[in-house]
């Protein structure tokens, strides 16, 4: 099973621009719980309305 989330680690990570390392930090210690769903579910359902939002609140942690 841990090589499907590598696989969506991966997908999700390429969509946003980041490293694996870097998207697995910021998801995992940095945002909260329903930043987290929001973020992940947006980029795997391909959802374009919501897109710039998930992109927003994930960069916002980036320089932290």
């Amino acid at each position: 099973m841990s090589g499907l989330y590598n696989i969506m680690d991966a997908e999700v990570a390429g969509q946003l621009k980041v490293s694996v390392e870097t998207y697995i930090d910021i998801i995992e210690n940095k945002c909260n719980q329903e930043e987290r769903d929001f973020i992940i579910l947006t980029i795997l359902e391909e959802n374009e309305k919501e897109m710039p939002m998930a992109k927003y609140i994930f960069n916002s942690y980036l320089h932290e």
